[in-house]
């Protein structure tokens, strides 16, 4: 198998984060919010990293595009 090119990684690695955000929501949708106060908030802020991450992806993704 040849090398990924860089349009390919961005595309593989926004998948990812796309699986780990439903897996996110899915997850604090299950909790109850009062009684885990502290797991609700510390899924939230890997909710929030996930996003900055994909807006991060994202912004390179348009680079590439341009680019090629």
């Amino acid at each position: 198998m040849g090398q990924l090119q860089p349009r390919d990684l961005i595309w593989r690695l926004l998948e990812h984060y796309s699986l780990q955000l439903q897996l996110l929501e899915e997850t604090m949708g299950q909790l109850d919010a009062k009684k885990q106060a502290d797991l609700m908030n510390a899924l939230g802020e890997c909710e929030q990293l996930t996003r900055t991450q994909m807006n991060i992806l994202r912004r390179m993704q348009r680079r590439y595009n341009d680019a090629y």
